[in-house]
This record gives C-alpha cells, sequence and structure tokens, in this order.
C-alpha cells in the first residue's frame, strides 16, 4: 500500500532544516553588518569594491591569495609579511608603492566579517550592471526579467497548492478503500511530543522577531543613501574630481572649525567670474543644462556676465542639508581634518565621483565608536599631542606600540554627548 503520509521524523527533520537555515542566515546578515562597519572604519580610506583607489579593488581579493592564512597575516602586519619573502605581496607593494597600516586589532572573525561583506557588496553591484537595461553590438535590449520570475514562482505556489490537495484526497480514498482509520487531526501545538520544538520555534521566532524590531528602531533618523535635489545642480565629480579642487578650498571651515560651513557665493565667483560658460566637448555634461546651471550662481548674486559688474543684491541659496547628526551630538571637523588627519572620503564616502551628493554612511553611533577604536593617532610628528606624556614615555620605552583614538578619550561618553 501506497503510504504518502508525512512521517513524525519527516515533520522532524523539516522542522530542523528550517531552524538551521534561520540560524545560518541570521550570522550571516549579523556578520556582513559588523562587516561593514569594520569595513568603513578600517579599509574605505583607501579601497574600493569594484575600483583601484589608493590599494586594489577589493573584489575577488580572496581568490588572490594563496590561501587565507596568508591574506590575514597582511592585513594584520603587512611589513612583517613582506619580510617573509612572499611573491604576490612583494608584488603588490611594488606595484601600488604604498604601505598598508597595520591592523592587529582586527581578529581573524573581524576580517572573516570584512571579507564577508566584501563579497556581498561585489555580488550586489555585479547585480545592480546587470539590472541596467543596456544595448549590446547588435542593438538588441537586454532588460530586467525578474517580473518573469515573480509570476513563475507564483504559478509553482499554485502548482504546490493543488497538488497538496491531491495528496490528501488521494489519501483519504486509500484509507476508505482498506477501511483505514481517519488520522489524527490534533494540531501540531497542541500535541505533547511536539511541545518542546514548538517552544524552541517560539524563542527563535521571538528572537528573529526582537532583532528585527530593534533594527527597525535604531534606523529611525538615519540617512544613509540620502540625496536631496538641490536648487542649483553642484557636481562635485566636476569641481573635486575633474579639476582637482580641494575640498578645503570651498569648505574652508573644515580645518578651522566645528562646521565645515557652506562656501560663500564669492567662493563660488573666484572661478566664475572667468568661467562663464562650459566647453560642450564632455557628452557627459551637456553644454545647455551646465550653461543654466552656472546662469543660477549669476543670478543669485545679482551678476551681470555681459557687463561684469555686480548690479543686484545677493540672494542666499538655499542649499538642502544632507549630514544631520542629532542635537545631543557634538562634532567638530577640525579635529578630524586637521590633527587626525583623515580625508575628507573617510565619512562622506568617493566624494570626488558624485555628480549628486548622498550620505554614504548611517552616521550611527557604532560606526563612530568602532572608527575611535580603530584608527590608530600620530603621535610621533602631531604637536597636539605633546601634553600625553604618559603614553609618550610607553610608546618610548616599548610597553605600548601603538595609540588609538580611543586610548586618548575618545570612546567616553561626555566627549561626544556634552
Amino acid at each position: 500500500m501506497l503510504n504518502l503520509k508525512p512521517t513524525k521524523f519527516t515533520r522532524l527533520l523539516i522542522s530542523l532544516t528550517f531552524i538551521s537555515v534561520l540560524f545560518s542566515a541570521n550570522h550571516v546578515f549579523a556578520g556582513e553588518a559588523e562587516g561593514k562597519e569594520l569595513y568603513t572604519s578600517n579599509c574605505a580610506r583607501c579601497h574600493m569594491v569594484d575600483k583601484k583607489l589608493t590599494g586594489p579593488a577589493l573584489q575577488g581579493v580572496q581568490s588572490r591569495w594563496a590561501d587565507t592564512t596568508s591574506l590575514h597575516k597582511w592585513i594584520k602586519n603587512s611589513q612583517a609579511f613582506l619580510a617573509t619573502g612572499d611573491k604576490y605581496a612583494n608584488d603588490l607593494f611594488r606595484e601600488y608603492n604604498s604601505i598598508m597600516p597595520a591592523f592587529p586589532a582586527l581578529t581573524d572573525a573581524n576580517i572573516a566579517d570584512i571579507l564577508l561583506y566584501i563579497d556581498a557588496e561585489a555580488k550586489r553591484l555585479e547585480e545592480a550592471k546587470s539590472a541596467v537595461v543596456t544595448t549590446d553590438g547588435g542593438g538588441a535590449e537586454k532588460k530586467d526579467n525578474s517580473t518573469f520570475y515573480w509570476i513563475l514562482i507564483i504559478a509553482l505556489i499554485f502548482i504546490a497548492v493543488i497538488l497538496g490537495r491531491a495528496v490528501r484526497h488521494l489519501n483519504g480514498m486509500v484509507r476508505e478503500k482498506y477501511s483505514e482509520p481517519e488520522p489524527d487531526k490534533t494540531p501540531v501545538w497542541k500535541k505533547k511530543s511536539y511541545r518542546p520544538l514548538m517552544v524552541i520555534i517560539g524563542v527563535l521566532l521571538l528572537g528573529w522577531l526582537s532583532v528585527a524590531m530593534w533594527n527597525s528602531a535604531s534606523s529611525l533618523g538615519r540617512q544613509e543613501g540620502y540625496a536631496p535635489e538641490q536648487p542649483i545642480a553642484f557636481s562635485h565629480k566636476v569641481h573635486a574630481g575633474i579639476n582637482q579642487i580641494d575640498c578645503r578650498y570651498c569648505h574652508v571651515g573644515a580645518e578651522r572649525g566645528k562646521a565645515a560651513v557652506i562656501p560663500s557665493l564669492s567662493v563660488c565667483m573666484n572661478c566664475h567670474y572667468n568661467i562663464q560658460e562650459v566647453s560642450g566637448t564632455d557628452p557627459e555634461y551637456p553644454k545647455a543644462v551646465y550653461d543654466k546651471e552656472i546662469a543660477k550662481i549669476y543670478s543669485y548674486i545679482g551678476f551681470n556676465k555681459e557687463s561684469l559688474k555686480y548690479e543686484k543684491e545677493p540672494q542666499p541659496i538655499e542649499w538642502v542639508k544632507i549630514h544631520n547628526l542629532p542635537d545631543h551630538v557634538y562634532f567638530n571637523h577640525s579635529q578630524h581634518v586637521k590633527v587626525a588627519g583623515l580625508e575628507c572620503q573617510t565619512c562622506h564616502g568617493q566624494i570626488q565621483e558624485m555628480d549628486v551628493v548622498q550620505q554614504m554612511e548611517n552616521l550611527s553611533m557604532g560606526w563612530c565608536v568602532n572608527c575611535h577604536r580603530n584608527t590608530d593617532v600620530n603621535f610621533t610628528t602631531n604637536d597636539f599631542y605633546k601634553p600625553y606624556e604618559l603614553l609618550h614615555e610607553q610608546l618610548k620605552s616599548g610597553e605600548i606600540t601603538e595609540v588609538k583614538a580611543e586610548d586618548i578619550g575618545a570612546t567616553e561618553c561626555q566627549k561626544c554627548h556634552y
């Protein structure tokens, strides 16, 4: 006789599989999130996932090394690993001619999380590229097939439901033919033998809901990816990227005080008094569009480009602020730019590649604290740190080999919450 009923063992196996998948997914997501925080605070200033920067692109980095152990040693102390004579490491050093900082504070688990994030981000970038409608050499369009896949999934679910009902009906016919008793229809959650399993599933479900609620609540007020439309289509890619204008030329407060400040119209006119039109030779920047945006600058400041005179009262440009911190958080640009020597890209991403500025990081407390825990302080050449006599003595004696930002109070509550 054909018995199509799922057995207790089968049900238990399905439940355990579900639990293991739930645990695995939760571990992967947690590791990827931690890896992103560590990548941002340690790697992003010199590396991009899919492009060369100060160092190589990190996409596929694990496949380029002979083994994971070598890669971990390189990340923790590149100079010590170069001394071993490893060919790939020395070739890499000669190619980029730049010393990679040591990261002894990163554990193997931390590095594994960073690599997990890099792999996931590389996959997302590849998927984003493939999803864009492109035209190949023959002129055929490659379109996004996600709608088709959703229809296919719904159809398969519908077929699975029909087959399930058919199996139940056939089981009923078999029982009727052989005068078998009806199966126990008591719900699973009411059966004593399944109660421990249901408790475990309930606890896991509660844990998952708690994590989801925490993530949802902690994301309130954060604007990662925020890219509002501005009154003038100012392109950082054109100014900071193509024309290599230093960020601090326009944002004069970045190394002088708390706020980086929005540049005044007079700063714009330092260049645009003479640069009144774009050349129009670059198809990425149409002449008509950018001449119109330059004309807006003249309109706001009251400048007549024909007479080369200021004929009207200037009007303020109402720029839309992108990077916002809560009122109870203190942040000083000069302390990070002038004293710590951080590049703008550390917090703002690859700003020199952005036509439209967006907030690249979530600016959460955890993100800031991770950076303070992992960032080395340059004690040897910066007079700002002279008063820390004890730390200087410990460095000279060899008691310590490095000083992190947290060692000088950067993770204390009152540092940011005064």
